[in-house]
C-alpha cells in the first residue's frame, strides 16, 4: 500500500496525543487506512539546551544544568508512551498502526510530510479531551466538526470526510465561510478543523489551537 494512503498524524506536544490519536485513528477506521504517528522532537528545545547556561528546576525545587542528553531522554520517554497509547487505541479499533520519530518543528514537518498523504491531521497544541466516539449526554455541549470547503477536489472531499467524521462522533458540521482566510482558520473553535491542505501556510499551521485534518492529493 502506498503512502499515499495512509492516514498521519503529527504530534510534537504529548499533552495533545490521547485526542489526536483517537481522532486520527477514527479516521482511519472510516476510510480503511493504516494510521501512521509521527512524533516531532523539538530541535530548537535542543538547541536551547546546549546553552552553557541552560537551567531546568529540579523536583526539590532548586535549579540544575540542562544538557541536551537530558532532552533526548525525555524525548525517548515521550515517544515510548506514545507507541502504548497508539498500540491501545488502534487495537481496540481494529486499525493497523506505525510510528516514527523525526527531528524539526510542528508547523515545518507539517509542510513536508503532507505530501506523503492526502489526510494528515496535525495534533493542536490546545487538545487535551479523548475523542472516543461513544455517544454524548444530552447535558454535555455538542461536539463541532467545522470545515473550510471550497470548490476544489480538495474542498468537495473535506466536506464528505467532514460529514462523514461528524456521524462517527455524533457532532455538529459548521462549515466556514468560503472567504475565510488563511490567518482565521488556525483559532477557530472546534472539535475538529477540516480544511484543503493548500489553505494553510507555516504561519498558519505553526498557530494552530486544535486537532486539524488536511485533506488534498498527495
Amino acid at each position: 500500500m502506498s503512502e499515499a494512503r495512509r492516514v498521519l498524524v503529527l504530534l510534537d506536544d504529548t499533552a495533545a496525543a490521547t485526542a489526536a490519536i483517537e481522532l486520527s485513528s477514527l479516521v482511519a477506521r472510516q476510510v480503511q487506512r493504516p494510521l501512521e504517528v509521527v512524533y516531532i522532537e523539538s530541535a530548537s528545545a535542543l538547541r536551547a539546551a546546549a546553552l552553557p547556561l541552560a537551567r531546568v528546576l529540579a523536583p526539590g525545587g532548586d535549579w540544575a544544568p540542562l544538557a541536551p542528553q537530558d532532552v533526548e531522554r525525555g524525548y525517548a520517554l515521550q515517544a515510548a508512551r506514545l507507541r502504548a497509547l497508539t498500540e491501545r487505541i488502534a487495537l481496540r479499533d481494529s486499525v493497523c498502526w506505525s510510528m516514527r520519530v523525526v527531528r524539526g518543528a510542528l508547523a515545518q514537518a507539517a509542510l513536508e510530510l503532507r505530501a506523503q498523504s492526502d489526510l494528515v491531521l496535525v495534533g493542536g497544541r490546545g487538545t487535551v479531551a479523548a475523542f472516543a466516539p461513544a455517544p454524548t449526554p444530552h447535558r454535555l455541549p455538542r461536539r463541532v466538526v467545522r470545515v473550510a470547503g471550497d470548490d476544489s477536489p480538495a474542498g468537495a472531499a473535506a466536506r464528505t470526510l467532514a460529514q462523514q467524521l461528524a456521524q462517527a462522533l455524533s457532532a455538529l458540521v459548521d462549515p466556514l465561510p468560503g472567504g475565510a482566510g488563511a490567518a482565521a482558520l488556525p483559532q477557530t473553535r472546534c472539535d475538529l478543523l477540516i480544511v484543503p491542505r493548500d489553505r494553510l501556510d507555516a504561519a498558519a499551521l505553526a498557530q494552530l489551537a486544535q486537532p486539524t485534518l488536511l485533506v488534498g492529493e498527495a
